[in-house]
C-alpha cells in the first residue's frame, strides 16, 4: 500500500502522536456530547457560556442573564473571557452548545503537540517526548476538564503551551500571538503572560520585547481586575474575592494581607486537603516537577489562589481551575526529567539502566494516576457508563427543548439549563418562574438552588396557577407554559 511508503523509523513517533491526539479527541467528544445529550450538563457553566456566545452572535453584546437574578449583565462581571467572541464563527455554523464542546475537546487535545515538541527539544529523544505527550492526554485533570461543560480558560491551557514553545524557541511574534489569545481566556492568565515577559527580559536577554510583554500584560491584568470588572459589578469588586475574604475585603487589601501574613498563608498551604490536591497534580507526572520547580513560578499565582480559596472546588481536579497551572507543571516535569538524567549520566556504571528505571517509574505513575482518577472506561472513577446512560425523562425533555423557540424567556433548573441557553433571557428556576414564558424543571438535583424544597414548592404553585398550562410531565420533569 502506498501509505506505508511514508512510514519511516524517523516519523513513527509523530505518527503515533497524531493517532493519540485524534483518538483521544474522538473519544472525549463522544463522551462529552453523550453527557450533554443525556442531560448531565448544566446551566453553570455550559449554559452561561452558550448564552453569552448566543447573545454576541445575535447582536446583544457580551452579556448573559444574571445566574441569580433577573437582569442581563455583562459577562465581564464574571470573567474577562473574551475568547468567547472567537467561538461565534463556530456557533454560526451550528447554533448548539455541542459545537462549543467539540471545539474545546479538539483544542485541549492539541496541547499534546507543544508538549511533544518541548520534550523532544529538551530531552533529545522522541520516544520519551511521546511519553510526555501521552501523559498530558492521560492527565486526570485534563480529562475531567473536557467532561465539565465548556470554559474559555480551558482553551488557554493549550494556548499557553504553544506560547511557551515559541518563547523557548525565540519566535517572539508567534509567542505574542498565542500568549495574547491565552490571556483572553481569563483575566488571571495575564499574570502568567507577564511573568513570561520577565523571563524573556532576564533569562533570554531580550530586554525590549520582554519588558514590553511584561508591562502590557501586567497592566492588562491590573486594569481588568481593579477597574473593568469592578466597574460592571454591583459590589464594585471581583466576585471571586469572596473566596479570599479571610485576607481582606478588596483587591488591594487581599494582596497586601497575603504578603504581610506569610505564616497564615503557609498554614493554609499545608492543610491536608491542600496536600492531597498537590498529590493529585504531581503523581500523574511522577513528581518530576519537584526536581525543576522554577518553571512553576509562571503558575504560582493560580496555585496560591486555589490553595487559599474557601471554595473547595478550586482544589479539585474536576474543574477548570488547573487550566493555567498544567502547562507549567509539564514544562517543569520535562525539565525535572532532564535534570535527573544529567545527574545519572555522571555515573560511571549502569547509567543507562538507571535512566530506563526512571522512565519506567514515570510511565508507571502515569498509568497509576490514570487508573485512579482518569476518565477512560474501566478506570477507578470513570463516568463513561453514567454519561451514556439516558435519563428516563430524556425523550420528553427533548420534545420540550425543541418546542421552545429562542424568542421566549425560560426559567429552568440548573441541572438541565444548558439545553435552553440559546436565548437572550434565561432565568435560574425558581427565579421568574411565574413570569417567564416557560418554566422547565427537573427536580431531585443535589445541587438545587436555593434548595430542592423551594423548587418543589414553586412547582406546586405552578400546578395550581390559572395562568400556566402544564405542557409536559414525566417523572421528576415538569414543563409549564404561561398563558398569553
Amino acid at each position: 500500500m502506498q501509505i506505508f511508503r511514508f512510514i519511516t523509523r524517523k516519523n513513527i513517533p509523530s505518527l503515533i502522536l497524531w493517532l493519540l491526539i485524534i483518538g483521544f479527541s474522538v473519544y472525549f467528544i463522544f463522551v462529552a456530547i453523550s453527557r450533554h445529550d443525556n442531560f448531565h450538563s448544566r446551566r453553570l457553566d455550559l449554559g452561561n457560556m452558550e448564552q453569552t456566545v448566543w447573545n454576541i452572535a445575535h447582536g446583544n453584546g457580551f452579556t448573559l442573564t444574571d445566574p441569580m437574578g433577573t437582569e442581563n449583565i455583562s459577562r465581564l462581571a464574571v470573567h474577562a473571557d473574551y475568547l468567547l467572541y472567537f467561538m461565534v464563527p463556530f456557533y454560526k455554523l451550528w447554533e448548539d452548545p455541542r459545537i462549543l464542546i467539540i471545539v474545546q475537546t479538539i483544542v485541549i487535545c492539541l496541547g499534546a503537540l507543544p508538549i511533544y515538541w518541548i520534550a523532544a527539544d529538551r530531552l533529545k529523544n522522541k520516544y520519551i517526548a511521546l511519553i510526555f505527550a501521552a501523559a498530558y492526554l492521560l492527565y486526570p485533570s485534563v480529562q475531567r476538564m473536557m467532561l465539565h461543560d465548556f470554559h474559555a480558560v480551558a482553551l488557554s491551557m493549550t494556548l499557553l503551551l504553544f506560547a511557551y514553545w515559541y518563547m523557548h524557541g525565540g519566535r517572539y511574534g508567534l509567542f505574542i500571538l498565542f500568549a495574547a489569545f491565552a490571556g483572553l481566556g481569563k483575566e488571571t492568565v495575564w499574570i502568567a503572560v507577564s511573568l513570561m515577559g520577565v523571563y524573556i527580559a532576564v533569562f533570554q536577554q531580550k530586554k525590549i520585547i520582554g519588558v514590553a510583554v511584561a508591562g502590557i500584560a501586567g497592566f492588562t491584568f491590573y486594569y481588568l481586575f481593579w477597574h473593568a470588572i469592578p466597574g460592571v459589578t454591583a459590589g464594585e469588586q471581583h466576585f471571586a474575592l469572596q473566596y479570599l475574604s479571610e485576607f481582606g475585603d478588596s483587591q488591594t487589601n487581599v494582596i497586601l494581607n497575603i504578603l504581610s501574613r506569610p505564616f497564615a498563608v503557609l498554614g493554609e498551604f499545608v492543610k491536608l486537603d491542600r496536600l492531597y490536591y498537590y498529590y493529585q497534580l504531581l503523581l500523574p507526572l511522577g513528581f518530576l516537577p519537584l526536581f525543576s520547580p522554577f518553571y512553576m513560578l509562571f503558575a504560582a499565582h493560580s496555585v496560591l489562589i486555589n490553595a487559599l480559596s474557601t471554595n473547595t472546588h478550586m482544589r479539585q481536579i474536576d474543574y477548570q481551575y488547573t487550566a493555567d497551572i498544567i502547562p507549567f507543571l509539564f514544562v517543569s516535569a520535562i525539565e525535572g526529567f532532564r535534570f535527573i538524567r544529567v545527574k545519572i549520566q555522571q555515573l560511571r556504571e549502569k547509567k543507562y539502566v538507571a535512566i530506563r528505571i526512571i522512565t519506567v517509574c514515570f510511565a508507571g505513575c502515569i498509568v497509576l494516576a490514570s487508573y485512579m482518577w482518569g476518565e477512560l472506561p474501566l478506570t477507578g472513577q470513570d463516568r463513561f457508563f453514567y454519561f451514556i446512560w439516558e435519563l428516563p425523562e430524556k425523550n420528553t425533555m427533548k420534545r420540550v427543548e425543541e418546542r421552545i423557540a429562542p424568542m421566549y424567556t425560560v426559567s429552568v433548573t440548573n441541572n438541565i439549563g444548558s439545553h435552553f441557553a440559546g436565548r437572550k433571557y434565561l432565568y435560574n428556576f425558581p427565579v421568574n418562574a411565574l413570569t417567564a414564558d416557560y418554566a422547565v424543571v427537573h427536580t431531585g438535583d443535589q445541587y438545587a438552588w436555593p434548595s430542592g424544597n423551594e423548587q418543589r414548592r414553586v412547582v406546586e404553585e405552578l400546578l395550581k396557577s390559572p395562568s400556566h398550562t402544564l405542557i409536559a410531565r414525566d417523572g421528576e420533569f415538569y414543563a409549564f407554559e404561561r398563558k398569553r
